[in-house]
């Protein structure tokens, strides 16, 4: 798992926000709420009906139940969605239907609450 952290990092690494990328981010203290570009719709399950989401929020603490869905799944943007998923208490199919200026804002608002990379190497 700390492979697909890095490799998070590494894809968020010296990205700057847009003045339209930081009008869609709300920092509500514990969260950060992302507006989102294109709505999500999806289903929940067979006996829900469709649901549309057009913001997302993701709380700052994120936690090993969080992290832990990126070892279900495969590929580091599938690893990406599902820990948005995880993070945005939604199932993780409906994160197929992401935009994908939608995936990148809402991985480098969640950079910062990623845990740190450990140095390596002699200590």
């Amino acid at each position: 798992m700390n492979d697909a952290i890095d490799t998070l990092r590494d894809q968020i690494d010296g990205t700057e926000l847009s003045d339209d990328e930081q009008a869609r981010l709300d920092d509500q203290g514990d969260a950060l709420v992302v507006t989102l570009v294109e709505p999500i719709t999806f289903k929940a399950s067979k006996l829900e009906g469709e649901r549309t989401v057009e913001t997302l929020t993701l709380p700052k603490k994120i936690k090993g139940k969080h992290l832990k869905k990126m070892d279900q799944a495969t590929g580091h943007v599938g690893q990406g969605l599902a820990l948005l998923a995880a993070l945005a208490g939604v199932p993780a199919h409906a994160m197929d239907e992401l935009d994908a200026r939608d995936m990148d804002l809402c991985m480098v608002a969640i950079e910062p609450f990623l845990p740190k990379r450990r140095a390596t190497g002699p200590r």
